[in-house]
């Protein structure tokens, strides 16, 4: 609500900070509602069975062209579900995961656990977003991890399958995807330098970038505002900007592309000060609960932290899509924290 005070959109920026009031609220209710292990595992449950649903309706939409509720994939990504907003298939799918590999690897059969993780990790890899690629890298380096400690000694012989199965569905999934060579290609053209001005997806975000940065340093203290990126850019931009151009100098970027940008050129410091502090609780808090609680907390907190990884590209965090992930996650965490201990 700071950031509102002397925002470069005072109207938008007022309405999203009294209307976020809403996610804390979601959240707190979620933690009371769901207090109830019982509770907590039926959300998993059906969250894994929806999320297997979207891997394979993702299949069949790159092998039919049509999903299994008919929706035509989209020219630009493979879209499933999310019709018109391809861009949050992948990395939601991956975000989300933790949720379908804890549920697996706490109720079902290791064979069982190795399918879901492969349906999963295809369906991120066709889904073409390089977003979603790194969360499923994190995801893949903390289950290998995992799975080396005692209490997943059911699970040990799965570690040496996890590469295997990573490699065989990276390589099905670039012979029978397109989208999925093209990003592929280009990943490599522009990790190596050849071939970069091709990667518009990638350079185009550079001037973002730099325009964050500039709007931080002009307002440091409390930033633009909450969602005044969209104004502020017209202003910070530098002159002959890509996107300004491509909307014939109506509009530019809309959000930093980049979480800890969007909150210093938002926010400001204050913001700034405001994320870490609450990682920072957050971290205090999990190092002093016990055991049972921190593995129950495990797949919620994996995915708030998959969200939040700070050297990756991201959604607007404060949009009505991102915030809602970001709360119901926070929310099933804080249930998960709340178990009687025993004295």
């Amino acid at each position: 609500m700071l950031s509102s005070l002397d925002s470069m959109d005072l109207q938008k920026s007022w309405v999203q900070s009294l209307a976020s009031i809403r996610f804390l609220a979601a959240a707190l209710a979620m933690s009371v509602l769901l207090n109830a292990a019982s509770a907590r595992e039926r959300v998993m449950r059906w969250t894994a069975f929806l999320l297997l649903f979207w891997a394979v309706d993702a299949f069949v939409q790159l092998f039919f062209g049509r999903d299994m509720l008919g929706i035509t994939m989209h020219p630009d990504r493979l879209n499933a579900l999310f019709v018109k907003n391809y861009q949050f298939f992948g990395p939601t799918l991956a975000i989300l995961s933790p949720l379908v590999l804890e549920h697996a690897r706490r109720h079902w059969r290791p064979w069982a656990w190795a399918v879901s993780f492969a349906l999963i990790l295809g369906a991120v890899m066709i889904a073409g977003m390089r977003a979603g690629w790194l969360i499923m890298a994190l995801v893949l380096a903390t289950y290998m991890v995992l799975m080396l400690k005692r209490e997943n000694r059911e699970l040990r012989r799965t570690i040496f399958t996890i590469p295997v199965l990573a490699v065989i569905v990276i390589a099905i999934s670039y012979f029978t995807s397109p989208l999925f060579q093209q990003r592929l290609d280009v990943t490599h053209a522009f990790t190596t330098g050849a071939g970069v001005s091709d990667d518009t997806s990638s350079m185009e975000r550079v001037p973002i970038f730099k325009a964050a940065l500039k709007m931080y340093r002009e307002h440091p203290v409390n930033g633009v505002g909450v969602r005044a990126f969209p104004n502020a850019y017209m202003v910070y931009a530098e002159p002959g900007d890509v996107h300004i151009e491509k909307s014939g100098g109506k509009s530019g970027a809309l959000h930093a592309h980049n979480l800890v940008l969007e909150v210093m050129s938002d926010t400001g410091t204050i913001g700034l000060l405001g994320l870490l502090a609450a990682i920072g609780f957050l971290w205090v808090h999990h190092r002093r609960i016990t055991p049972v609680e921190r593995q129950d907390a495990f797949p919620f907190a994996l995915a708030v932290l998959l969200i939040m990884f700070p050297l990756n590209s991201h959604f607007a965090i404060y949009g009505t899509y991102t915030s809602s992930l970001i709360w119901f996650l926070v929310g099933l965490w804080g249930a998960s924290l709340r178990n009687d201990r025993v004295p």
